[in-house]
């Protein structure tokens, strides 16, 4: 009985002890939360009080309820079974020319960071983050729609997506802008008669300072939720704005094709330009290096020409020294020649007189002695007549002065006829061979000198 009674002890105690593990659990469970620190949570006590809880780690709640927010949602709203869901969630836009598309975007925003503002969109979209999630894509759609009448499809595609997205981020920011309808004509579409078309587009609406007017405020800011990131993932246009691309792109490209076209003819007729310049270019500066050897040779040949003068007027006045000298020379020695012929005259001249002397001494001593034969004596006579024709005939002899080679003149000695007078000279004993030797020499200097000076 005893053993029976400990085991029942026992097993209540372990049961007490198992309840009181559990209920400790339970209220471990039920009594302490946790949260991260990329996200933010609204606590409600069951008495009704809330509290925001914006630190990262544990803490009592104490039976509260909480709701968890991520601090930033990033959301696709794409046609794209890889960007968003298995549904198409892409915005359907129509642009001013009428053509559609279907607009695929990514949405980046931020939950409000303001306790109060917190709790009010906890409490506006019922603690539900798919709320807010639609609530912002409801608001996306209409700044799409509102952007695109502002260009036609034509433009967005080829020129104006960027700016398409900054108005739809603006907007998506600050509300949406007031709009104003005007009539467009579309530059890149034409009627049957080639007249631009005329749509009705809308405008912006500017304030005073050049800003866009608002005409309904963000519902974004009135959460305090920001757009943190806004992308255009994919376009989708409808098949006849498609086939109006393919008819503007036919018609770009046969333009550019024209333009590629005149742009060729402009370079050849460039390329045509340029080389015409180029050779004439070249002929000027081929004509300038002609020119300027022309001149250089020009101005070679006239200082060439100059110096050749100088040289002449140097070499002219070099022989006219030259020919003064020889000329100086010639006179001193024709003076030095006529000195000794007017001496050999004079010494031929008492020579004859001084035989005349002795002739008559001679005669007389004849006469004196008185034993000369009649021979002798007719010889004396004769003799004595001879010497005193010679004499007689030698004071009338023309001596040269100067020995010169060539005819004198008209009645003139030459050489040969004063070579005959000089031997003459010599025969009759006038002239000895000793001062015949002396003026052959001064006339053989004379001579030499005055061909010298002619040549």
């Amino acid at each position: 009985m005893s053993m029976k009674i400990i085991d029942k002890a026992k097993i209540t105690g372990l049961v007490t002890l198992g309840v009181a593990v559990l209920v400790t659990l339970v209220i471990a469970m039920t009594c302490v939360d946790k949260n991260d620190d990329q996200n933010w949570q609204v606590l409600q006590f069951p008495n009704g009080t809330v509290v925001i809880k914006d630190n990262p780690g544990w803490y009592m709640k104490w039976f509260g309820n909480v709701t968890t927010w991520p601090r930033s949602i990033q959301r696709f709203f794409s046609a794209s079974a890889d960007e968003g869901g298995k549904k198409d969630e892409s915005i359907r836009v129509t642009f001013n020319d009428g053509g559609t598309a279907q607009i695929s975007t990514m949405v980046r925003f931020q939950t409000p960071t303001d306790k109060d503002m917190r709790r009010k969109a906890h409490r506006d979209f019922s603690g539900n983050i798919d709320n807010m999630t639609e609530s912002i894509r409801s608001h996306l759609i209409n700044c799409c729609k509102a952007s695109a009448p502002l260009m036609s499809a034509s433009e967005h595609q080829s020129a104006r997506k960027s700016e398409f997205t900054q108005l739809v981020h603006a907007q998506m920011t600050h509300g949406l802008y007031e709009m104003r309808k005007v009539e467009k004509e579309l530059k890149d579409r034409t009627d049957e008669n080639g007249k631009a078309i005329t749509v009705y587009a809308t405008e912006i609406v500017e304030d005073d300072n050049g800003n866009p007017k608002i005409a309904q405020k963000s519902p974004l800011e009135e959460y305090g939720i920001t757009i943190l990131q806004f992308s255009v993932t994919g376009t989708e246009y409808d098949p006849t704005t498609k086939q109006q691309f393919e008819a503007k792109k036919s018609s770009f490209l046969a333009a550019e094709k024209s333009k590629a076209e005149r742009e060729q003819e402009v370079q050849m007729r460039l390329m045509v330009e340029e080389k015409g310049l180029r050779e004439k270019a070249e002929m000027e500066a081929t004509a300038n290096v002609e020119r300027a050897e022309a001149v250089i040779k020009a101005e070679k040949e006239k200082e060439m020409a100059e110096i050749a003068a100088q040289m002449k007027v140097t070499v002219a006045e070099q022989n006219r020294q030259e020919a003064e000298i020889v000329k100086q020379k010639a006179l001193i020695v024709a003076q030095q020649a006529q000195e000794v012929s007017k001496i050999a005259l004079e010494a031929a001249k008492l020579d004859a007189e001084a035989k005349v002397v002795l002739a008559e001494a001679k005669q007389k001593e004849i006469e004196l002695a008185g034993f000369i034969t009649e021979k002798e004596q007719v010889l004396a006579e004769i003799a004595a007549k001879r010497d005193a024709d010679v004499a007689k005939a030698m004071a009338g002899l023309n001596v040269p002065q100067v020995m010169i080679g060539g005819n004198s003149g008209e009645g003139g000695n030459n050489v040969t006829e004063n070579l005959i007078n000089l031997k003459l000279l010599e025969a009759t004993g006038i002239l000895d061979s000793g001062k015949e030797s002396i003026e052959r020499a001064i006339a053989n200097g004379v001579v030499n000198t005055v061909k010298a000076a002619t040549k």
